[in-house]
Order: C-alpha cells, then structure tokens, then sequence
C-alpha cells in the first residue's frame, strides 16, 4: 500500500485474494516442515516427552552428550589420553526389565523409543516353513510393521500405535479346499501407564481385517487385545499377570503368566507364557570419545544376543472355497526356536531364527474338524530400523 495525494489506496479484491494464498502456502510449508522435523528427529535432550517411556529402567539411555570443550592443559604438557566410555545403554548395575517383550515374542510391537519424535521404528520380518512330504503343509510369510508413539498424558504414560501388513503363501495341504494366499492389515493401540512405583499396565487393542481378498462373507474384521500388569518385585526380578484376547474360532482366550528375572546385564529369563524367552549377550561394543578436544555423540554401539524361545503361531482368515461358499479358517501351530540378534540404538538391527514346529492344524468354521499337519521346521529373519 502506498499514500497518494494524502489518501490510502486499499488493495483490490484480486490483490487480497493472491495475498490470502500466498499465506496459506507459506503456512502449510510451514506445518510441513514441523511435522517432518518432529517425525525424524534425532535423539534428543532428556526433556523430550518421548525420549524413554521407562526413564527409571534404563538410566543414562539418553543423556544429551556435552558439548563444552576440553580444557587445554598448559603449554608443554602432553595433552591428556582420550577417555574410555562406556557404550549407551549399559547400567552400572542390573536393571529392571520393561513390558516392551512381553507378548507375542518377535519383538515387532516393542516400544523401544529410539527417537525423540513420533516415528519410533520400522520392521520388516520374513518367516519360512517348508513343505515337508507329500501331505505337508508349508507357509511363507511376509510382514512390515511400524512403530509410533505419542505420551497420553505423559511419557511415563505412552500410546504406542503400530500399524501392519502381513501376506501369507500358502503350500498344502493336498485334500483341502483353501485359498494360497491370505492377507491381514491392522493398527495396535497400545497405552503403558506406569501405576505408582512399583506396577505399570499393558493394554493393547488392535482391530483388523483378516482375509483371503475373495470377497467372502463372513467376519473378516476381528478386534484383537490383551491387558497385563507387571509388579517390580524387586530391582532385577518382576512378575506378570494378564490375559490375552485372540478373537479366534479354535483359541479365544489365553493367559499371560510367568516372571522376568535380570540378574545382570549380560543375563534376560522371560519366562512368560505364552512366550517364555531367555537371552544371554555375547559381546557387547563400545564407543571412544573423540581426541579433539570436543565432546560429541559417540557412535551407535551394536550388542549380539543368543537366545531360546517358544510361541504360539497361527491366526484366523475369512476365505472363499472353489464352490463360492464361505468360511473361516484357523491355523494353529507351536514354535520353538532358537536366535542371535543385534540390538543397536537408532541404527539398523536384525535377527536370524531356527526352530521346529509342531501341534499343528487347520480348522474351518463350517465343520468344525481340525486337520492335523505334520511338524515342520522354521526359518526367520527380519531388520529393524
């Protein structure tokens, strides 16, 4: 705007418009980039709200790094040797063990709060289970996952939401009606309020839509939950007791059960039904400081872990037969396996697992029967991000 002959020239309506644009483009680039700066932070200071979930767990997890200098020594004095760290992560004593790897043991759902923002982790897992025999029964499964979290109301209260995808190829068995593929897609809400000092709660609902994609019928949308609570027996040793939902046809209802002791840090017995787990780390890695003169961040440390398990497989899908009835298949299996994985802060891990299976069957809805498979054996392996 500008004065002309001691009056004010107002914009016109064509100037006001393009003006009003131009500041809802400025704004949304403005939203965009927050929303992006917030989803890919890096590891930020202690405050952030969503740094650690269980502060009191893990201490020293996230301290900021300093970032004053060295002082210099005196002019001819050698300059001092650079110190030894010890790796993030690493307790000076035996720490109590978090809800992240309770339920369902491939630890996709654990709420590992890598990064200070919403965006949490990404998983991508693949499971083999090879045809064994003529009459066999073998499955490939494929699943992406990701991990996000927000603090409801706190970060010692997080809801944990993971959205998934999973498609399963199917091979066998010779005799029975089922489609070769089958498909799920599903979001986990998971709330982890901490209850006083010495419990916290696990409640998890996670609807779902479970099918073969052939336009069957019946109930594809199951809705999924479990709700647990953990008691700090003491410093390295809790107990757990829940019950888990399935929303399924054969298994509805399971308990949660069992303890987790730690007593150190290179030791982890999960023994917890339905996915009891122990772990014992093999080597553990660690990060110098920088000689410098500045203190920085060190490196991502990398510890290897060798453990045995157990779980409980299977699901149910609504399907379509050759004759365009429909159904709902369950399928049914347990596994015991053995593992090594990496478990690495903000970089890229992975596991490899080696099992045998077996109890395993295949139930539909219309007959209620259950087909028995023979045993199989496993190969899993998934990266982390």
């Amino acid at each position: 705007m500008r004065k002309v002959a001691g009056t004010l020239r107002v914009p016109s309506a064509n100037m006001r418009i393009v003006l009003r644009q131009v500041w809802r483009m400025a704004h949304g680039v403005c939203l965009l980039l927050w929303f992006s700066a917030v989803a890919f932070a890096q590891p930020a200071p202690r405050d952030s709200p969503l740094e650690n979930p269980f502060p009191e767990q893990r201490p020293g997890f996230y301290q900021a790094p300093d970032t004053q200098p060295i002082p210099l020594p005196p002019p001819g004095l050698p300059p001092p040797e650079p110190a030894v760290m010890s790796a993030p992560g690493m307790p000076q004593s035996a720490e109590p063990a978090t809800l992240g790897d309770l339920l369902f043991g491939d630890d996709r759902k654990t709420p590992e709060d890598y990064r200070s923002g919403a965006f949490q982790k990404i998983s991508f897992v693949n499971t083999y289970l090879p045809r064994l025999g003529a009459d066999g029964f073998g499955t490939y499964d494929v699943e992406l996952t990701s991990v996000w979290g927000v603090p409801l109301p706190t970060k010692d209260s997080p809801l944990v939401i993971t959205p998934g995808f999973a498609t399963h190829w199917l091979d066998g068995p010779a005799g029975l009606d089922i489609p070769s593929q089958l498909h799920e897609v599903y979001t986990e809400f998971r709330w982890l309020p901490k209850i006083g000092e010495q419990f916290r709660a696990d409640i998890a609902v996670q609807p779902g839509y479970y099918s073969a994609w052939d336009g069957s019928t019946v109930r594809a949308v199951r809705i999924l939950g479990h709700g647990a609570a953990i008691y700090d027996w003491t410093p390295t040793f809790q107990l757990v007791l829940g019950c888990a939902y399935l929303d399924r046809p054969d298994i509805e209802l399971l308990p949660i059960v069992g303890f987790i002791w730690k007593p150190d840090e290179n030791a982890e017995y999960r023994l917890v039904f339905p996915t009891p787990k122990i772990s014992w780390c093999i080597e553990k890695s660690s990060a110098l400081l920088p000689s410098d003169g500045i203190h920085r961040a060190p490196t991502p440390h990398t510890d290897y872990w060798l453990y045995v398990a157990g779980e409980l497989g299977g699901g149910t899908w609504a399907i379509r037969h050759s004759d365009g009835s429909s159904d709902l298949m369950s399928y049914s299996d347990i596994r015991v396996f053995m593992g090594l994985e990496n478990r690495t802060i903000v970089g890229l891990g992975s596991h490899i697992e080696i099992g045998y299976v077996f109890h395993r069957y295949i139930r539909l809805t219309s007959t209620d029967d259950d087909f028995d498979l023979g045993d199989t054996l496993m190969v899993r392996a998934g990266l982390t991000y």
